[in-house]
């Protein structure tokens, strides 16, 4: 019974192993505004590098808009930001992106601010319970979205922290074909990882 466990403790942690996490790829014209509730290093003028974010495995939040530029009457051009919109969801090695509509006037943008929508693309990997929001605030070069967010956290929007409900991830059933995938997990890890893993296993036989 004890190596059972044991066995089933480490097909827990196999994402120890290989380092799982949920990459967030930015496309081009949107802002990560804040994630999990800090600061994501935003420009207010919106010209920030597309880079992608790494999350821990778990329950995430994003914050985010759009931000490009856009035409305003005839030729000329004025840059656009979108109200601030949500997206908490649970994650697990996963590589995920936003899909927004592509805007090219600021009357688009107009009306795209009175009803707001975007699309999680999972390109692969488990995303489960999807919640959208909008933190609905008027842009100011001086906003704190840190405290936005906070605020928005404890109301009852489907997206707030407060109110979210992830779906807890299943248990992996113990067969032969995890006990091998466990033995070649354990044999590609470094020493180092080695040691911590079999000092976490023996800690917890009795669990």
């Amino acid at each position: 019974m004890k190596l059972k466990q044991t066995i089933l403790a480490g097909l827990l942690m196999a994402p120890f192993f290989t380092h799982s996490a949920v990459t967030v790829e930015v496309p081009t014209g949107l802002q990560m505004l804040t994630v999990n509730g800090k600061d994501a290093g935003y420009s207010n003028f919106g010209f920030d590098s597309n880079k992608n974010i790494q999350l821990e495995d778990g329950v995430n939040q994003i914050a985010f808009r759009i931000s490009k530029i856009v035409r305003e009457t005839g030729q000329e051009k004025t840059k656009y930001k979108s109200q601030p919109m949500v997206a908490t969801f649970y994650g697990k090695d996963a590589l995920i992106t936003f899909k927004v509509p592509n805007i090219t006037t600021l009357a688009e943008g107009s009306v795209y601010n009175d009803n707001p929508t975007f699309e999680l693309i999972v390109k692969s990997g488990e995303i489960n319970n999807i919640a959208k929001g909008q933190l609905g605030v008027t842009f100011a070069l001086a906003a704190d979205l840190e405290k936005e967010i906070a605020t928005f956290n404890k109301t009852k929007a489907p997206a707030s922290l407060a109110n979210y409900q992830k779906i807890a991830p299943e248990v992996p059933t113990l067969s032969g074909d995890s006990y091998t995938d466990l033995k070649a997990s354990f044999k590609a890890a470094s020493l180092e990882e080695r040691k911590k893993f079999l000092t976490w296993a023996i800690s917890n036989l009795d669990e």
